[in-house]
């Protein structure tokens, strides 16, 4: 009986710790290297432009649904700071991915999963071109804030609803929510003709008998691995493998749709002059990127490779949409002193990349292609150089020194899929830790704990408020 019993409160404390979604106001704690005291923070950069924009680039991490997710941050700043005079029910603007592989008219790329084609024909292609959403919140006591919303999670539509969401049913059980995100009604962009809201990756009698087929895992174990594992990691496994360099372009090419984007809605060319002349600070970025967003941001950054495994399916542009996408990294970077990253994913992604001696030789004489030449260390280490230089070249003197490159690396201890972020030669790195549930000892949500950054008020009053200490 009192075995009995302790199952009891032992299902009892699972299932508690399961729907503990509400936000946990906890302790932070900071793990360094560098302190946070050390560190700036948004409400600073807020504060140092003035009237003059600034911009804030939001990557989602894996396990995306859809477009806005932003929108939760948007609202959090807002609340935050108690002086935006408007929020934006959606996007003022929204830009595709438009040259190159990813141009309309342009023939997917022949990528093969299990040897099937992963799109079969140009509409699905045209599908799942990533885009940035150009949201502006309007402030009472200050400039505009601008924040591009960068958008790749169409590129791993096709092969999760159409793949894994369906083959994995057959083994640990169907998950309905996927399912009829995957089979949603098709809905075209009428405000870009020939591009797709949502698309049809399942047949919608295909997913309700998907939906009717047995519950073979546990529970918790099921929504496991069809959410964490199937839904969400599978991601990273797509943007470090064969088709690493397709999430590149994207990348690059909606960062350069960001640097062309103004507050006022317009379009300039403006940051071409202003990256050959600096003078001054035009313009201030900041990176707020999630787990697998925070390792494509710099991806973005060009190291001298020259070779890809798109050349032989499509010219990913011409050479000088090449060295315009380069400029536009090297323009929003270069202006970026202050990185976060919630839910680190950069140490275990970097397995992927890791580099033997002839690599290392290699790149040494310029001779390594793809990966080897995106180890995230060098990516980082090109940003700060940039960082040195911007600030020299925008003052006029070799004794300028720029606030260095900073990165705060959020993480939830209970987090399943978050790692710490060790020290980089060069970089001013602070990770600290904090409780995005309630905590109930023995388990947390992870979804929540992995994803519930930007509604937890210890997180906002540190991005957002002056610098300070994290509370030991």
């Amino acid at each position: 009986m009192a075995n009995r019993a302790h199952k009891y409160v032992l299902a009892l404390s699972l299932i508690s710790g399961v729907l503990g979604l509400g936000q946990a106001e906890g302790r932070v704690i900071d793990d360094g290297p560098q302190k946070l005291n050390q560190a700036s923070s948004i409400g600073e950069s807020l504060r140092n432009a003035g009237n003059r924009p600034l911009h804030i680039l939001y990557v989602h991490g894996i396990g995306a649904t859809g477009s806005g997710g932003s929108q939760i941050f948007q609202k959090a700043i807002c609340n935050f700071l108690k002086d935006c005079t408007t929020l934006s029910a959606g996007p003022v603007a929204r830009d595709y991915a438009d040259t190159g592989v990813f141009a309309k008219d342009a023939d997917p790329p022949d990528f093969q999963y299990l040897g099937k084609p992963v799109w079969r024909n140009k509409e699905e292609w045209s599908a799942s071109v990533p885009f940035v959403d150009h949201y502006v919140l309007r402030r009472s006591d200050g400039g505009p804030i601008v924040v591009d919303e960068i958008n790749w999670w169409p590129l791993v539509f096709p092969l999760k609803c159409r793949d894994m969401m369906t083959d994995e049913t057959h083994l640990a059980g169907p998950n309905p929510g996927f399912l009829n995100l995957c089979s949603a009604p098709q809905e075209a962009d009428a405000s870009n003709p020939g591009r797709f809201k949502t698309y049809t990756w399942i047949r919608p009698d295909e997913a309700q008998k998907l939906k009717t087929a047995p519950h073979r895992g546990a529970l918790f174990n099921r929504w496991m691995k069809t959410s964490i594992m199937d839904w969400g990691f599978s991601d990273a496994m797509m943007a470090v493998g064969s088709m690493h360099d397709l999430f590149r372009e994207g990348m690059r090419q909606l960062f350069l749709k960001s640097v062309r984007f103004r507050a006022n809605g317009s379009k300039t060319s403006d940051w071409e002059q202003q990256l050959r002349d600096p003078h001054g600070i035009d313009r201030e970025f900041i990176v707020v990127s999630h787990s697998l967003g925070s390792y494509l941001v710099f991806s973005t950054l060009n190291m001298d490779q020259h070779e890809s495994v798109l050349q032989d399916a499509h010219a990913l542009s011409s050479k000088i949409g090449s060295a315009t996408e380069d400029n536009a990294a090297q323009y929003i970077l270069e202006r970026t002193s202050l990185v976060y990253f919630f839910a680190n994913q950069v140490p275990l992604l970097e397995l992927a990349n890791t580099a033997g001696p002839t690599a290392r030789l290699g790149l040494l004489q310029g001779l390594v292609p793809g990966q080897a030449l995106g180890v995230m260390n060098n990516l980082m280490a090109k940003w700060e150089n940039m960082r040195e230089t911007f600030a020299r070249r925008s003052t006029g003197s070799d004794q300028a020194i720029a606030r260095p490159a900073q990165v705060i690396a959020w993480s939830d201890p209970s987090d399943l899929l978050s790692w710490h972020l060790p020290a980089m030669e060069g970089l001013a790195i602070t990770n600290l830790y904090v409780r995005n549930t309630w905590w109930h000892w023995i388990i947390a949500n992870p979804a929540a704990a992995h994803g519930n950054y930007a509604t937890n008020k210890e997180v906002l009053r540190i991005m957002f408020g002056p610098r300070e200490s994290a509370a030991q």
